[in-house]
């Protein structure tokens, strides 16, 4: 209840639709089922398939963010992010979010 509260009030979409991104930090201590239950949909973007297994683009009250496992990091729970508006630590506790 309350995460989809959470998508609900960020007012989280997915965005299909490419935008160029970067790393600007990492989320670690999650797996890749809680970023999908955060997010509320599965990874939708087709990355680098040599290096990223796993990336979500997506909007949080109207900001692109990204989420991408990079070299098999998700196994570890350790997740690249592109945050420059500071929307994921709304989504994800502030001790999981570095950068």
């Amino acid at each position: 209840m309350e995460i989809r509260l959470k998508q609900k009030i960020l007012g989280i979409e997915r965005h299909d639709e490419y935008e160029p991104t970067h790393r600007t930090g990492y989320l670690k201590g999650t797996s890749y089922a809680g970023v999908v239950q955060t997010l509320g949909f599965m990874p939708n973007v087709e990355d680098d398939v040599d290096k990223v297994k796993y990336s979500w683009l997506f909007k949080v009250d109207g900001k692109v963010a990204a989420i991408w496992d990079y070299k098999g990091s998700a196994s570890m729970g350790h997740w690249s992010v592109y945050d420059p508006h500071h929307v994921l630590g709304a989504l994800f506790s502030e001790e999981k979010l570095h950068g």
